[in-house]
Formats: C-alpha cells, structure tokens, sequence
C-alpha cells in the first residue's frame, strides 16, 4: 500500500445537533474524538484532513478544507474535500466512530479496485458510508446528486460504482463495537462504560 497515493479524510463537519455540543471535540480518556480518527487513518496515508468549516483543529496538527457549499450534510463535505484531493484514493472517516481501526480501513483500501466506491455493510443491509473509500472518479454521480439537491448520501453510493463489503462475515479484523457510532449524550455514556472510564 503506498501511503503517498491515498488521502485521509476526518468529517468533522456535522451540526452535532443530537449531541448537544461538538462531538469531535468531546474526549475519551483524554483524548478527543477527532484524534481517534486521526490516528486510524495516519499509518494509512501520508496526508490526513479534516473536513469542516470550523477552523479549531490547529492542536491535531491536520489541515481543515471546509465545504463549499452552505449546506450541512456528509455528501458536501466528501465532494468539496475530493475536489481538493490530489490523490486517486480517499479514506473518509467520521469524527464519531473512535473505535475504529486501522486494520479494518486498510482492510477496505485493499479491497477497494476497481471501484469508485467502497463501505462496509452488515448483515441487516445497514452500510457504512461514513466509513469508506472514495475515488476521485466517484466525484461525477456526487455532484449529479447535489445539483439536483438529493443530498441522501446513501442513494448516491447505490447509484454510483460502488463495492459493499460484508463486515459481519469472517473477517479477523472485525470486533462488535468498531462501528459504533456516538451521536447522543446516550451513546457516549455508552461508550465510556464500554471502555471503563463512566
């Protein structure tokens, strides 16, 4: 895998509306959560980013490209930080899901060819679109969607040339909790039973 070929990309950008304050600042044994995604995505890329229209990630040493366009939703942030991208392949990883690792996203790196679209699905047809690799080829049926104003970023992975990956079935690298993903004080709560720090 050649680190200088493959970007990685923090969304940070989101309302936090459910939470109540900005996840991605809130910690997790003393660390915040953006830094988590940071650290899965270093030893993968030689670029890491965070995308976000808020300019308080001075501390994690990553540049931040904002949207560029008004409207707070994943897909703008993955199309206006792949317009920016210089390279083929884009790790996306959502500032809220700490526990993931970095043998699960190389894991889908290796196995992204020869698609433009890439994301774990689980056994109940959930997907992951927060979690996933994203070709700068991918950027045409993205912006197909925001032009029309369908911001659904899920339609528009099922549009496009997309891989689903199974991560339920036998793969060593999956644990129970990777995928969690906090968006409520509940969640949090949740989570820091599960790591011993409530």
């Amino acid at each position: 895998m050649n680190r200088s070929k493959i970007t990685g990309i923090v969304l940070a950008g989101g309302r936090s509306s459910r939470m109540g304050e900005d996840k991605s600042l809130m910690k997790l044994n003393g660390k915040p959560l953006v830094e988590y995604s940071i650290d899965a995505l270093k030893p993968l890329c030689d670029m890491v980013v965070i995308s976000s229209g808020n300019m308080i990630y001075d501390f994690t040493g990553c540049e931040v490209w904002p949207d560029e366009l008004p409207d707070q939703a994943p897909i703008i942030g993955i199309y206006s930080c792949l317009k920016r991208s210089e390279t083929e392949i884009n790790i996306f990883l959502s500032c809220d899901m700490p526990l993931m690792s970095t043998s699960m996203i190389g894991f889908l790196v290796a196995k992204s060819a020869p698609f433009d679209i890439t994301v774990p699905i689980h056994k109940n047809g959930k997907i992951e679109p927060l979690c996933g690799i994203y070709k700068k080829s991918s950027i045409g049926i993205i912006k197909e969607f925001i032009d029309k104003g369908n911001y659904r970023l899920n339609g528009c992975i099922r549009s496009a040339s997309c891989q689903f990956i199974d991560v339920d079935s036998q793969i060593p690298c999956n644990t129970p909790n990777l995928f969690i993903n906090i968006n409520t004080p509940t969640d949090f709560g949740h989570l820091l039973l599960e790591e011993g720090t409530g």
